[in-house]
């Protein structure tokens, strides 16, 4: 074992304030927000403000609990880590709707797709969650491993086993689930009605394929070998190593992008179905389907995280901190 000057059990407390900010931040602009005009029609039915703000609370007593209570009896980690993932679902719901705004921004520059008017605000604000929701479970993972006395890099320790198992059904399951968003907008584009097509049909589905196409693509490429050794027919490269940063980086926006609005629309269902908030969801035959579609997003994010766990776990090296 690699000797190291800095002890791996130690949490970077740089995150943590980066969390911080972020929870801040959200908080901020939930209070500001009803000072400023609605947004447009397409973002009814997103998270309530007061979710948010819940989130952003909840998000932050947890940070500051992280910091105090590291090696801790089962009740107190378990309280920090209760209150941690569940902020950070809940700042994930708050985010989403960041592609719809991705898509509508994306049509303001030009590419067809989605109605080009976009809630500029509430982009910023989706962001921001998303961000903290991001952060906050980076934070959330160090303590986890802090916490049990393993390494805070890796997450090696006395309880952790070495062998690290396939995720190859994880990238096939991510593949077959990038296809039924897009092959029900083309289904819409071209004049189909089931499902509220015939609020569609006169948008292509260009953006759809194109952004669903990579997902599939990816899902592909974090469980085939040509995602680690480029093949021989790629000119320049072929038999070259893949940089894995950019699978990496790929697969963590996907799921980041995806995850979200799977929880929107169950979400979403389930408050509107309590009366607990107003949102565009039908529960007839054409609003079940869709929102099936839409809900399959949060399986898809699922194993696209998942698939690119476990890319990264088998194409890492021996960790810099703990060198195992």
């Amino acid at each position: 074992m690699r000797l190291v000057d800095k002890d791996p059990t130690i949490q970077s407390y740089f995150k943590v304030w980066a969390a911080l900010g972020a929870c801040a931040i959200t908080l901020i602009i939930v209070i500001l927000k009803p000072f400023f005009p609605d947004g447009p029609e397409y973002t009814k039915g997103f998270a309530p403000l007061w979710v948010t703000a819940f989130a952003a609370i909840i998000g932050v007593i947890a940070l500051l609990l992280s910091t105090g209570w590291t090696r801790v009896r089962f009740v107190p980690r378990l309280l920090v880590l209760t209150s941690a993932w569940s902020a950070s679902i809940l700042l994930t719901w708050s985010s989403a709707g960041i592609v719809f705004d991705a898509l509508r921004t994306a049509a303001v520059l030009g590419i067809p797709g989605l109605p080009p008017v976009v809630d500029w605000l509430g982009f910023a604000s989706r962001a921001i969650s998303l961000t903290g929701a991001i952060l906050l479970a980076m934070v959330t993972i160090s303590y986890q491993r802090v916490s049990r006395g393993a390494c805070v890099s890796c997450g090696q320790g006395l309880l952790i086993k070495g062998k690290i198992r396939s995720n190859a059904w994880l990238g096939y399951t991510a593949f077959i689930l990038s296809f039924p968003y897009p092959l029900l907008k083309i289904y819409w584009s071209i004049g189909g009605a089931l499902g509220g097509g015939q609020n569609f049909g006169h948008h292509t589905a260009f953006g759809e394929i194109l952004v669903f196409g990579a997902s599939a693509l990816l899902s592909l490429a974090l469980v085939q070998r040509w995602g680690r050794i480029f093949p021989r027919w790629v000119p320049f490269f072929a038999g070259k190593k893949v940089p894995r940063w950019i699978l990496i980086t790929g697969g963590w926006i996907a799921a980041c992008m995806t995850a979200p609005m799977g929880l929107l629309a169950i979400f979403g269902a389930l408050m509107q179905a309590l009366g607990l908030a107003d949102g565009p969801v039908r529960f007839d035959g054409n609003g079940l389907m869709v929102s099936m579609v839409y809900g399959g997003w949060l399986l898809l994010g699922i194993a696209l995280g998942g698939a690119t766990w476990g890319y990264q776990q088998q194409t890492r090296a021996s960790c810099v901190q703990c060198g195992q």
